[in-house]
């Protein structure tokens, strides 16, 4: 009986024996990941881990800048007949493009050369834009920024430009002073002038009222009226605020009667159309007479600034298209031989050929220059550059 258990204990130890030989992956259990190890994985290659890859986007193709203007021109020769024309062209909403109208000079008096207002700008493109008094003073509207330079004439179009939208429309301005139960208005604002009313003038006008009669003066600075002042010669305009000067015994009489030291006064002026209203634009720029409107020539015969439009002249004039592209277009002429010029009518025409849809008139003759990447790129009619009173940049 005792050898048949020693002998079955015999057995269990051989057999525990060979299970430990045959099947290492047991007396290693403990180590195993899963605890799942079975004896015929013992000559499985270990598994190699594969690196983690972090996807890398593929870098997109680098995009060509937009252009931010396009710039052509177009000749004509025939028997009777010599044209040459340049166009610039250019989508307001392009986000990398500044497009505005310039002064010449800081305030609203003075000439320049465009070349000098291009560099001044450092712009790419620059064009002659409208027209002014013989002093440089601008002739209609001017707004920029939430600011009046100069009120509107009521006379003729206006060029806006809003949120990259360009667009062209009638417009008349108003302005007023108001506060403390007082409305001031029926103003010559920012005007130079010696006629009697009562003016206003702003920081934008310059440093002094230029008024060289005797006249009441009321300075307003950071909204409240610091005193009534007599003068006979220039007045200064308060930096923080503005100056109303009344020229004229009646002018006189209701600023002394409205107006008193102490009063919180505030500037308004308003842009409109009849009942519409125009807020919210990045500027406005009144221009000459209307050329084209709704795909109609529409030009008259005399325009206020410059005369008879029925004659073959340098014109230069600026449009919207249906698609919203700004299109300003430069003709030369006076040089018999090289370009004649157009009337006000054949450019209409050659600006429907070009796909305008609405465009007026901006100062011509000798006036009339473009300058495209530091180039004078027409040819003036009298030789080299005139002095201007403003223009608009491309840049």
């Amino acid at each position: 009986m005792k050898i048949r258990r020693l002998q079955i204990v015999v057995l269990l130890i051989l057999s525990i024996t060979v299970l430990w030989i045959l099947c290492p992956a047991i007396a290693r259990k403990i180590s195993a990941e899963d605890g799942h190890y079975s004896c015929n994985e013992q000559n499985k290659p270990d598994p190699v881990a594969t690196p983690s890859v972090t996807p890398v986007a593929s870098p997109s193709p680098s995009k060509e800048p937009v252009p931010i203007y396009r710039y052509y021109s177009i000749t004509e020769n025939k028997s009777n007949f010599d044209l040459s024309m340049h166009v610039l062209e250019i989508n307001p909403s392009n986000p990398d493009l500044v497009f505005r109208p310039v002064l010449s000079h800081k305030t609203l008096f003075g000439y320049e050369y465009l070349s000098v207002m291009y560099d001044t700008w450092q712009a790419k493109a620059a064009v002659n834009a409208g027209f002014s008094y013989s002093n440089g003073m601008l002739g209609g509207l001017f707004a920029l920024d939430g600011e009046l330079y100069t009120p509107a004439s009521g006379n003729y179009p206006v060029l806006f430009l809003d949120k990259g939208k360009a667009y062209i429309d009638d417009a008349s301005s108003r302005v007023w002073v108001e506060g403390d139960g007082v409305l001031l208005d029926n103003l010559f604002y920012n005007r130079y002038s010696q006629k009697e009313g009562i003016y206003v003038f702003t920081p934008l006008y310059g440093t002094m009222n230029r008024l060289d009669v005797d006249h009441l003066n009321a300075v307003v600075s950071n909204g409240e009226v610091r005193g009534l002042i007599q003068r006979k010669e220039s007045y200064e305009i308060p930096k923080d605020g503005f100056l109303i000067s009344a020229v004229g015994k009646k002018a006189k009489a209701r600023l002394e009667e409205l107006i008193k030291p102490g009063m919180n006064l505030d500037l308004k002026f308003e842009i409109y159309n009849g009942e519409k209203s125009f807020t919210g634009f990045d500027w406005a720029y009144e221009c000459g007479s209307w050329i084209l409107k709704d795909f109609k020539i529409i030009v008259p015969d005399k325009d206020g600034w410059v005369g008879t439009m029925q004659t073959r002249v340098p014109r230069t004039a600026v449009g919207v298209k249906e698609d919203g592209t700004v299109l300003f277009l430069v003709a030369d002429g006076r040089q018999k031989g090289f370009s004649d010029g157009l009337t006000g009518k054949e450019l209409g025409q050659k600006l429907l050929e070009l796909g305008v849809k609405d465009a007026v008139n901006l100062d011509g003759g000798a006036s009339s220059e473009m300058i495209v990447e530091g180039k004078i790129v027409n040819s003036p009619s009298a030789g080299r550059e005139r002095m201007l009173p403003c223009a608009f940049i491309i840049k």
